[in-house]
């Protein structure tokens, strides 16, 4: 039987799971990725497994996902999970008026919530703002994304995967409409090269648009790129991920990210995911609006920021990325472009990351007449014991160092997505942020 050659480009939380999806069906897959493990926006998020409940008054489609991954996601990865809980708070009149809309969400998407009396959430959370005029339990959870992309990847090249890391894709071999596969070249080694595929899968997040359109001239791909600022502060205040009983929209979340408390988020537009800057006045409207949750954070200074760039799918002509879907969406090129052997996602996020590799695993299996199923939802993923005899193979096999292996594999409770692993400004050194 002849075994169809996929290239992945991207190793996100949605590249790397689309190759564990595709390599456990039997695909011979090979995932590119420009820079290391998690450089795009899988390593600057707030570290929130969603529940669903974030989007269950307006986006019932992406909040059913949310409950049915963050259940598999803990069974399938429990060593990247901490069980917080959320919390959804109301602090006054116009936050009680979301009460109904918000309890008819959450039971429409099959989300469980649990009303708690003001006693029973000050008593679980006596940081919380004595204020409080509602409150309801909710599964949310915290996810290391590091570990969770890297024993995404260490699992699909125990499925025979190729990781191919701090790799570039230069452009795609095409003869006439047909895309045979890409160059690339090795930005460790310099070496150029060419790598044949019968499909190529572009799911490089909030640069696949641009992507295509520079190295092909297919600009089907409409995006919304929407930039979110977090603020970190240096110490944890609450068991539970803090959540404001609203729509969503800015600052009205506070996520307990091992010994730190991550607010969340902002909402701006951009358009390049590597050429933006963060507004000075969201560091300080993050702490404010994090504060009225929680108000002993008005009181520790934020010493770190960072900020990652949301691919979002375009709908209609608004330009407002909170009213934007998070659902995802699949490209056929063959059929918006004239392009063959080429497919792109867009959209989607970090908890609904297994099901967006379903269905374009699907997808593939249809194109390729490839029947398995997709097991993703079954099978456990690898997360090795680390020991002087392994960490050599592992970081040869993902073609990273051993310190920086070894970092992402002994997490410490100091680590943070603000740490060594993204392009975090440190307030500590940066004060021009505030002159």
């Amino acid at each position: 039987m002849v075994v169809s050659k996929i290239i992945v480009i991207g190793a996100g939380a949605t590249g790397s799971f689309i190759t564990h999806d595709l390599a456990s069906r039997g695909f011979d897959v090979t995932v590119i990725e420009k820079g290391n493990i998690i450089g795009g926006t899988s390593g600057k998020f707030h570290g929130m497994l969603h529940s669903g409940a974030r989007y269950a008054m307006n986006d019932i489609k992406a909040a059913q996902e949310s409950i049915l991954d963050n259940k598999i996601i803990s069974e399938i990865a429990p060593f990247c999970i901490e069980n917080t809980g959320g919390l959804f708070v109301a602090l006054n009149e116009e936050d009680l008026s979301f009460q109904s809309k918000f309890e008819e969400g959450c039971k429409k998407s099959n989300i469980p919530i649990e009303k708690l009396s003001i006693e029973s959430a000050l008593k679980e959370e006596p940081f919380l703002n004595p204020s409080l005029k509602a409150a309801y339990k909710v599964p949310d959870k915290t996810i290391n994304s590091f570990r969770f992309i890297t024993s995404l990847l260490l699992t699909a090249k125990r499925e025979s995967a190729k990781v191919l890391l701090n790799t570039e894709v230069l452009g795609f071999i095409k003869e006439g409409n047909n895309i045979k596969g890409v160059k690339i070249k090795n930005n460790n080694t310099k070496e150029v090269s060419e790598l044949k595929a019968d499909l190529v899968v572009n799911a490089s997040g909030a640069w696949a648009s641009k992507l295509i359109a520079e190295k092909i001239g297919i600009k089907s791909i409409e995006m919304i790129l929407s930039a979110g600022t977090m603020a970190v502060i240096n110490r944890r205040f609450t068991k539970h991920i803090i959540n404001r009983l609203r729509e969503p929209s800015d600052g009205d979340i506070v996520v307990p990210f091992f010994n730190d408390s991550i607010i969340g988020t902002t909402a701006f537009i951009v358009d390049d995911p590597e050429k933006f800057e963060v507004d000075k006045e969201d560091i300080s409207f993050l702490q404010k609006a994090g504060s009225e949750m929680i108000p002993v954070l008005a009181n520790h200074p934020v010493y770190r920021y960072y900020a990652g760039v949301r691919p979002l799918i375009a709908v209609g002509e608004s330009d407002d990325s909170r009213k934007a879907s998070r659902d995802f969406k699949i490209f056929d090129h063959s059929a918006t472009d004239n392009i063959n052997g080429i497919i792109s996602i867009v959209g989607g996020k970090l908890s609904t990351a297994r099901i967006m590799a379903k269905d374009i695993g699907d997808f593939i299996g249809n194109k390729m007449n490839n029947t398995a199923e997709s097991k993703t939802d079954k099978i456990k993923l690898y997360w090795p014991q680390i020991n002087s005899e392994n960490i050599d193979e592992m970081s040869k096999s993902l073609s990273l160092s051993k310190d920086f292996l070894s970092e992402i594999i002994n997490e410490s409770a100091g680590k943070t997505y603000s740490d060594m692993y993204s392009n975090a400004m440190d307030l500590l050194y940066s004060r021009r942020l505030f002159e």
